[in-house]
Parts: structure tokens; sequence; C-alpha cells
């Protein structure tokens, strides 16, 4: 039976240092699709802020079960600063 590595706080943070030296998450939008009347309703727009595109949809299917994505678009990396909600 093999002993469990010990994690370093870093390795318990959800974002990870990037290019800049900073904590980063990656933006993505996800907009929901439109019913064959296009007119009816505007498009729903959720933005998610997360480590992965994986984490992101991770998050969209717990929040938001019924969600429809049409479309995700990755918007760009946005530094965190520390202490902040999703560090």
């Amino acid at each position: 039976m093999k002993a469990k590595k010990k994690r370093s706080a870093e390795d318990k943070t959800r974002f990870r240092p990037g290019t800049t030296g900073v904590c980063e998450a990656q933006l993505w939008s996800f907009t929901s699709t439109q019913g064959i009347f296009h007119d009816d309703k505007a498009a729903e727009v959720h933005w998610v802020a997360a480590e992965s595109l994986e984490a992101a949809l991770h998050y969209m299917r717990r929040r938001y079960d019924d969600f429809n994505i049409g479309e995700a678009r990755f918007l760009g990396m946005i530094p965190l600063l520390s202490g902040s909600p999703l560090d």
C-alpha cells in the first residue's frame, strides 16, 4: 500500500501562477442556443472564470444543469488578485 504524498500549499489552490507570475484564470463565455424563432428572446450568456475549459464546464453543469450551451468562447486570461474569492 502506497503512502499518500504530502501536497504543498501551492498544490491545494485552484489557480496556478501563469506566465506573468500572478495567478491567472481563463475567462469563458457560454451562450445558450436559440430556438427556431430568433426574435423570441435574447440568448442567455454566462461568464465563468476557471482554471480550464473542463473546470468551467463542470461549474456550468452543476450551477445551470438545464442550460443548453450553443457556443463556448475563450475570452482570455485574467490575473487574480491574492485573496480574491476565486483564489
